[in-house]
């Protein structure tokens, strides 16, 4: 079977979905906001940074799981 339509997500792509699960969920949203708002209080470039990096993180894998749900046809 070509690789190009071979449905099973790759180790790496399950790693991508399991993150955007996480970051979905309830737990996830409620450990994930306080998070991002401490780094961005320690009002220091390394916590708005680290802050910046973890929130474009969460879009790209948000952004991933959302096309891995989307109905092919």
């Amino acid at each position: 079977m070509d690789d190009r339509t071979d449905p099973t997500p790759s180790r790496f792509l399950r790693l991508v979905l399991r993150a955007d699960a996480l970051a979905t969920s309830r737990i996830g949203i409620l450990t994930l906001i306080p998070l991002l708002l401490v780094l961005v209080g320690t009002d220091t470039v390394v916590g708005h940074v680290a802050a910046g990096a973890l929130f474009a993180a969460l879009v790209a894998v948000g952004v991933v799981g959302r096309r891995w749900d989307r109905p092919t046809s």
